[in-house]
């Protein structure tokens, strides 16, 4: 097996997937509600009720529609002065963003070393964790990224996640019970609520983006570490 760098990884027809988190709304059919089991502008709504403002970070976030549905819903509550939404993607296929919206911008990224220098009230990751090599890493960044009660909430599956020298499976729930990590196995979510500055105590070596599908039935990729 040939592990892959992060540069040729984000060449890979894998990591370049139209199908998995392309088109879902911010709530009802096929929407961040249904993966997570709250709507994003409700939970939003809320920010706003408690400290007069609220921000939403959307990585992996395709074409952008669960953002642009919850700019539209500030737009007619007349709040879109207190909401910052921002989606990030590595690919540019945004849906046009109406001139009325003015709460809210997409980036054109990779997520390699991806660093953010604001803090956010919500940073989610609807199924996009499958396809990046340096998942740790990246989590580390998006903790670090959180306001004092800001949520992180994605789908992670730990079986794309090997941790040579060690049980990756019981390593990982361990560590992330240690760090305030909640994972839902069944469920294949993690979350956190507050940021942190977490340190995996492991090496990345690379990743494999054909280990096939996972529990999505889709195509992934599985990132290799050394302790």
């Amino acid at each position: 097996m040939k592990l892959l760098a992060e540069e040729k990884l984000l060449w890979s027809p894998t990591v370049v997937n139209s199908r998995m988190n392309r088109e879902r709304n911010a709530s009802g059919i096929n929407s961040y509600e249904k993966e997570f089991k709250f709507k994003p502008e409700e939970f939003l709504a809320t920010k706003i009720s408690e400290s007069g403002k609220a921000s939403w970070l959307d990585l992996c976030c395709g074409v952008g529609n669960a953002l642009i549905q919850t700019a539209n819903y500030f737009d007619k509550r007349g709040q879109q002065n207190l909401v910052k939404l921002k989606g990030i993607d590595l690919i540019n296929t945004f849906s046009p963003i109406e001139k009325h919206l003015t709460c809210l911008d997409f980036k054109t990224r990779s997520l390699t070393d991806w660093e953010s220098g604001v803090a956010y009230d919500m940073i989610t990751c609807v199924h996009g964790l499958h396809y990046l090599g340096d998942k740790l890493k990246v989590i580390e960044a998006i903790i670090k990224a959180l306001n004092p009660d800001g949520l992180f909430i994605a789908n992670l599956d730990i079986s794309n996640i090997v941790i040579q020298g060690t049980n990756s499976r019981d390593f990982l729930k361990k560590y992330f019970k240690q760090n305030g990590l909640i994972y839902k196995a069944r469920l294949r979510i993690i979350k956190r609520i507050g940021p942190a500055n977490l340190n995996f105590p492991v090496r990345y070596l690379g990743a494999d983006d054909e280990c096939g599908p996972n529990y999505t039935g889709q195509d992934s990729v599985t990132s290799y570490y050394s302790i």
